[in-house]
């Protein structure tokens, strides 16, 4: 599965959450938080490349909150190598 999300379309923690639910098909249990997101991305039913456009808008716009939301992606990617693919552009 190949999934782009365009960051600089996300302006809070809300929108960041809904966006990645949505593109990632989460389930409607998703705990909406950093760690929910981090145990979906871990657990992926399939090869996925997540491929995050403008992901500097992360940080200007959710500041720390983003900044968390990037390594927190990364550090999926390295717990689940066999699943997860991330490019950050």
């Amino acid at each position: 599965m190949q999934i782009t999300i365009d960051c600089s379309a996300i302006e809070d923690r809300a929108e960041l959450h809904r966006v990645f639910a949505s593109k990632l098909r989460l389930p409607s249990f998703y705990g909406g938080n950093l760690d929910a997101l981090f145990d979906c991305l871990t657990s992926l039913p399939e090869k996925t490349t997540l491929t995050l456009l403008h992901m500097q808008a992360l940080i200007d716009n959710l500041g720390g909150y983003g900044r968390a939301a990037i390594n927190m992606i990364s550090s999926a990617e390295r717990e689940n190598p066999e699943k997860l693919k991330v490019n950050m552009c």
